[in-house]
């Protein structure tokens, strides 16, 4: 019998196990052979600075003290594009982190025990076990655990199991690219029916050249017949306003991932497990960000849980944490995706609403902001796209 099974050590489960007492039994579980491999995101994180703004809520920042060693590049503006070509310039600065790297150092740091090549089956809350594949054998097994974290991502089969698996989806393909020819210090951002249904895509310069460079989309806004693949490579190579950065770039790898786009849980905690991360829909989900809220949010479930065996704290408290820490920022993050549905029902409109929005604009709405204009707005939409 385990104290705490970690289901899934990504950045919400790394971040789990790097915060809980090495004086617990822990079991970290991952189907990877490599921690965090393949890359399953654009490796985007805040400055510390940047996340001052974006979690207001936070009292400490030192987890954002981000080794310069994870560091691939540092970025200071976002360009935004959309359809007609026009752009928004914005000024903000990120961090590209080698998440990989960033992941597997921060989990094995951690000294606790990660089982890699172990395949998550299910869940039994009768017996409170883990139901598991041992890969290199192909064997399975049980765990039990008197605490389940499930950080196990967008297709969590713990919250599937619980009945609560129930948030909207998006799609994610991405090219890693050498030659890219762009500004190495702008983050571009792609918008449009055409380019990114329901989504948005990107060029993230990670230095050298090379760039991670994809598209996130929404299955209920794809054409009939059409597909992520294409939609990818129709940005790559033939969107004017992609492809002249791409023209002599090659393709060194490429994933596919999927990303809750929807608000958090309603409830997180269930007994004895706790849903971290992706698997609770944790998410900014109007630009599909989730590494700095799984971040604090593993960091606040290993918190409690150290808490609960030292007698100080039920579980419970990790949903009255986080939400007094992250919920404000997630659901300004789920109304602007609202908003956003609203207004880009077609290229046509989507081009015409912009110019009403500028730089500040698009500032507030990086940032989790909802911008006055639009707010002002909301209720003459309806009627401003009969007009548009």
């Amino acid at each position: 019998m385990y104290d705490v099974a970690v289901a899934g050590v990504g950045i919400a489960g790394a971040f789990t196990l790097r915060t809980l007492s090495k004086k617990l039994r822990v079991a970290g579980i991952d189907k990877r052979e490599k921690l965090g491999y393949p890359v399953e995101c654009g490796e985007l994180v805040p400055t510390k600075e940047e996340m001052k703004s974006l979690l207001p809520d936070l009292e400490d920042y030192s987890i954002f003290d981000i080794p310069e060693k994870y560091v691939s590049n540092k970025t200071s503006r976002f360009e935004f594009v959309v359809p007609n070509g026009k752009s928004v310039e914005v000024e903000f600065d990120m961090l590209v982190i080698n998440r990989d790297r960033f992941i597997s150092e921060v989990a094995e740091k951690s000294g606790h025990e990660i089982r890699k090549r172990t395949k998550i089956l299910g869940y039994d809350p009768e017996n409170h076990s883990l139901k598991l594949r041992d890969l290199n054998r192909m064997e399975d097994y049980s765990l039990k655990a008197k605490v389940l974290v499930a950080s196990d991502g967008a297709n969590s089969r713990i919250a599937k199991t619980l009945g609560v698996w129930k948030y909207e989806i998006a799609s994610a393909k991405q090219y890693v690219m050498e030659g890219v020819e762009c500004e190495e210090d702008t983050v571009y951002m792609y918008v449009g029916s055409k380019i990114a249904p329901g989504g948005y895509a990107w060029i993230i310069p990670k230095g050298k050249g090379v760039a991670n460079v994809g598209v996130g989309i929404r299955q209920s806004f794809l054409t009939k017949g059409d597909s992520i693949h294409r939609v990818l490579d129709r940005f790559v190579k033939e969107y004017p306003y992609s492809s002249k950065y791409l023209k002599r770039a090659k393709v060194t790898g490429k994933i596919g991932a999927v990303a809750p786009v929807d608000k958090p849980l309603d409830r997180t905690v269930f007994d004895r497990v706790m849903l971290v991360g992706d698997s609770a829909s944790m998410i900014l989900s109007h630009v599909a960000a989730g590494i700095p809220v799984s971040m604090v949010a593993g960091d606040i479930a290993g918190r409690v849980i150290n808490g609960y065996f030292n007698g100080e704290m039920e579980l419970e408290e990790y949903e009255r944490i986080w939400r007094e820490k992250l919920f404000s920022t997630m659901m300004r993050s789920y109304r602007i995706k609202q908003l956003w549905d609203k207004i880009s029902g077609t290229d046509e409109r989507l081009c015409r609403y912009f110019r009403f929005i500028g730089k500040k604009d698009m500032a507030d709405i990086l940032r989790s902001r909802i911008p006055v204009k639009l707010r002002l707005a909301e209720p003459l939409i309806p009627v401003m796209n009969k007009i548009f």
